[in-house]
């Protein structure tokens, strides 16, 4: 009959579809196995020196955190004003990020070479209000050394040249040169503070070197001997982690789908961008971010805001309530950076046991608990004191504070490597390339 006869032919259809799909299943296996675990030679040089811009900044964040309530006063200007001198970095970092992302759709070298150029000028301004006894030459060294800020690119390069097996290696180790940077910084910050000599410089004139300045110009050497460096053996790499990325798409599109091979071909197609999604980045951006990438977005951006609370007010707080110098502060970041290094390392150890999610949810309840260490109640008590409430069972006293800055920092620093590795596995691969790109979103 002919009923019968229409569905043999279905099933004939059905059984090739399944023949097409373990064939499929078995191929696609062994192309991941291939990949995982491979690092093509010629990123391992670029992954190296993204790692070391990314310690170079870090340390260049912190190293002037002790000094610069102090930097502020000899400039003339209140020593709350050392919160704008931090701050300007980051939100001029934020500006330049844009442009980045977009020149790191085409290249690494160019816009890494740019951007320390730019880092080395900064200091170099930021060193040299001091002989000019001027706060606006101050603010525009930092403004300028945001502008040549590498995280985006650093962030960026690991997400698009590093295979899906050692992702979260990397990440750790990013969090790891983050951690070393910021304990290093402090630590210079401290040495550099028993120094106190004149030199001449061309242009600039006569400079003074003490404690308030050498972190600016001890940076600015780093910077350009860095700059020099890695115009000289910084080649392009193959982006292979973008180009896994797609093809796990791929293959999952696959897998999902039995039908004939016509419908492999259009899978094919769909994972390039169409041009009409090119033509406006921001509504391209919107109309393909998940709710996973938004959560870990929005636990990036707190855990941002969290770190800056603590760095940017320690020198100010400790000056005013504790009475702290330039080497109580260096050294309590000095610390603070020096715990992290081995509890990153424990944890890149834990991620091959535990997902990433577990982990970063463990380390934020750690960081909530050091954040609620250093909230003094007393505060809201008014006191005839100029420093804190001394001798109240709730006021947050030197050794409160320090605890609550060690537990909060090491929390949130050590978050991080998994909030990124997890952002960068959940990002779709169209919006892995073009403007707002990962690396922009997590900046």
């Amino acid at each position: 009959p002919s009923l019968l006869l229409m569905r043999g032919r279905h099933l004939k259809e059905e059984i090739r579809s399944v023949a097409r799909w373990r064939e499929e299943r078995d191929l696609i296996t062994e192309e991941e196995e291939e990949t995982e675990q491979k690092l093509d030679p010629e990123n391992v040089l670029p992954l190296l020196l993204n790692l070391i811009a990314c310690f170079l900044y870090m340390m260049n964040n912190y190293i002037i955190e002790p000094s610069s309530a102090y930097y502020a006063e000899s400039l003339g200007s209140n020593d709350a004003m050392s919160g704008m001198m931090i701050g300007m970095t980051p939100w001029f970092a934020l500006v330049s990020s844009v442009g980045y992302s977009i020149w790191t759709n085409h290249s690494y070298r160019q816009p890494m070479i740019f951007a320390c150029a730019l880092t080395f000028a900064g200091n170099l301004l930021y060193a040299s209000a001091g002989s000019f006894h001027s706060m606006p030459v101050c603010l525009i060294g930092r403004a300028l050394t945001g502008l040549g800020a590498t995280r985006i690119i650093n962030r960026r390069y690991i997400a698009d040249a590093t295979p899906f097996a050692f992702r979260t290696a990397a990440s750790a180790a990013f969090s790891l040169v983050t951690a070393l940077g910021a304990a290093m910084g402090p630590a210079l910050a401290v040495l550099l503070d028993y120094f106190d000599f004149e030199f001449y410089l061309p242009i600039l004139g006569k400079q003074e070197f003490n404690g308030m300045t050498g972190p600016g110009f001890f940076m600015a050497l780093m910077w350009l001997l860095f700059t020099i460096c890695t115009a000289i053996v910084f080649n392009e790499p193959s982006r292979s982690g973008l180009e896994e990325l797609r093809m796990r798409e791929s293959n999952a599109a696959l897998l999902n789908d039995s039908t004939a091979t016509e419908d492999t071909v259009s899978i094919d197609s769909s994972t390039e961008m169409k041009p009409e999604e090119r033509g406006n980045p921001v509504t391209h951006c919107f109309r393909n971010i998940t709710k996973p990438v938004l959560l870990t977005m929005s636990l990036i951006f707190m855990k941002r805001i969290a770190l800056e609370s603590i760095v940017g007010s320690t020198s100010v707080v400790t000056k005013n309530r504790y009475g702290w110098s330039i080497k109580n502060v260096g050294t309590l970041h000095f610390v603070n950076g020096m715990i992290v290094i081995p509890i990153s390392i424990i944890s890149g150890w834990l991620s091959q046991f535990y997902k990433d999610r577990y982990l970063a949810l463990c380390l934020m309840c750690v960081t909530l608990s050091g954040m609620l260490c250093l909230i003094d109640m007393t505060d809201f008590v008014s006191r005839e004191t100029d420093t804190y409430n001394e001798g109240h069972p709730l006021a947050v006293g030197p050794t409160r504070y320090i605890a609550g800055s060690l537990v909060a920092f090491s929390g949130i620093e050590a978050c991080e490597s998994f909030v990124a590795s997890l952002m960068s596995k959940l990002v779709p691969s169209s919006l892995a390339v073009g403007t707002f790109n990962s690396g922009l979103l997590t900046t």
